[in-house]
This record gives C-alpha cells, structure tokens and sequence, in this order.
C-alpha cells in the first residue's frame, strides 16, 4: 500500500529487540554454557565437540527471529508489530481503520511469565497492549513492554501515547473505536473484576508442583537401592521424566488460567472504552447543544 493512502504518521513505536524473561534465559545458558561448564567438566569431555554451545545458539537464534518491528499508527491505518520470522513468511502488517470494527486496550503477559506460576498469579507480569478485531474476525495484539524489570506496569509509556493518539484520530472523525462489544450489567462487572482478581493457582499448589520432584527422585534412588536394582540410565530417565511431570502441570496450568484472566480483562476493557466513547460523545453533543 502506498505511503500516501496511508495518511500522514501519527506516532511511532520502537519495541525492544528481546522481553526481559528471554534476556534473562540468554544469560543463564551463556552462564551455564561458558562459565560452569568449563568449571565443572572433564578437560577431555567439555565442549562435546562443540554440542555444549547449541543450547545457546538455538537461544540466540530465536532471539534473532523473534526480533519485533517498530509499529506506526497513520490516519488511515496501523501498522502492527511482528517478529521477523513472520514478515519473511509475508504476513501482513498493515490495516486499514475501515478493515477494523474494535480497537480497545487489551492484556496480556509476558512471554514465559507461565515459568513464574508466583509472579504470574500475582498479576505482577500483566501488561495493556491494544488490541484489534477486523471485520473479518482477525485478532491482533500490538505490545508494549517495558525494556526493565523495574518499569513494569500495567500501562506503560507506549501504550498511553499511542493509544491517545488513536483515541484523538477517531474522536477528530466522529468514529467509533468500538462497534461490536457486549453490554454487561454491574453486577456482571463486579463478578468479572471478582474472577479476575482471584490468584491462578494457590501457593500451596506451586510450593506442592516446585518441591515435590526432588522427593520423587530421592523415593526412586531409595527403593532402587532397597530391591538391589542399582542406578541405571533408563531408571534415572524415568526418575527425572516423572519429576517433570508436578512442575509441567503447574506451568500448563497457569498458562491456561492467564489467558482465561486476560480475556476477562480485555472484554471488560473493550466494554469501558465504549462506554467512555458513549460519554465523551454525551458531553461534546451537550456542549454543543448550550449558549
């Protein structure tokens, strides 16, 4: 699409090129891979020709094919963000306000926050991104999250321009930013604000899923000792495979309990940005309508 069917350039983001939580896995494999290993390995079995360095290859890899583009907010459109894997497969970037029908604020997490059922329950790594429905039913997210662990919060700096200058775009228009939401009582507000609040898992049950499988292999040494069977590699396989299992259920869990939290942020965003619609239309008509 050409420039100028765009429209003159609102605002401009710039993303991060990598979120906190795939920094910190970087350099907790670059720790492992370059540091302890050399340390704590054979001088004839470290780097495994060369193995030892894939697990931080692959992680830089990603980092590079998750990389984000800038996002650009025009008068007639917006152009989201999305990661370079995705632009060289030709997804497109570019939507037309008319392609629209919502635009709202909308939550998410941090990508990986599911490996911190703590911080995750808690609702410490829930962000406001903005969110979009086309007319043909496409969803998108466009994030906005902080480059800092200590800047965390909910609305961060890019989101509050650029969704003020979207909300000034419409309202120069005369246009709706939302056209599709669903009308909720009070009641179902404060029940929905009620759910959402509730912690995803309980403390008991991340203290149960995080402790539990080193019993689980301490019980499988101890009876394999017992029954004389000794340690060998399929037991030891089977030992750490079961340990695996607590902690994988609490992570799916809590993954599933987010998304299920973020959705019930999102509508009850998407239903308070009509409404604020509803009353800023209210007040400009009654500011019109007196001497």
């Amino acid at each position: 699409m050409a420039s100028d069917a765009r429209g003159p350039l609102l605002y401009a983001y710039y993303p991060i090129p990598a979120n906190p939580m795939t920094v910190a896995i970087l350099l907790l494999l670059a720790l492992a891979t370059f540091v302890l290993g050399p340390i704590a390995a054979r001088p004839d079995f470290w780097p495994i020709g060369g193995l030892c360095f894939l697990p931080f290859g692959l992680a830089v890899l990603l980092l590079f094919a998750f990389k984000p583009s800038p996002a650009y907010v025009y008068e007639e459109g917006i152009e989201v963000s999305l990661p370079l894997w995705r632009r060289l497969l030709g997804s497109k970037r570019h939507f037309g306000w008319r392609e629209i029908r919502d635009v709202y604020p909308r939550s998410y997490e941090v990508a990986g926050s599911f490996l911190s059922p703590f911080a995750s329950s808690a609702g410490t790594l829930v962000h406001t991104g903005i969110g979009i429905e086309t007319k043909e039913g496409i969803r998108i997210l466009v994030r906005f999250t902080p480059g800092s662990i200590r800047g965390f919060r909910a609305e961060s700096q890019g989101f509050t321009e650029a969704m003020a200058v979207i909300r000034d775009r419409f309202a120069r228009r005369g246009e709706s930013m939302v056209t599709s939401t669903r009308m909720y009582s009070d009641e179902e507000v404060l029940r929905m604000q009620e759910i959402a609040r509730d912690p995803l898992v309980s403390i008991e049950g991340v203290f149960l899923a995080f402790f539990l499988p080193p019993t689980i292999v301490a019980a499988i040494v101890a009876v394999a000792t017992v029954v004389g069977t000794g340690l060998s590699l399929p037991l030891v396989a089977f030992a750490i495979g079961l340990a695996l299992v607590p902690p994988s259920a609490s992570m799916l869990w809590t993954l599933r309990q987010s998304e299920r939290r973020n959705e019930i942020l999102s509508e009850l965003a998407k239903f308070q940005e009509h409404l604020r619609e509803a009353v800023a239309r209210a007040d400009t008509a009654a500011s019109e309508r007196s001497p």
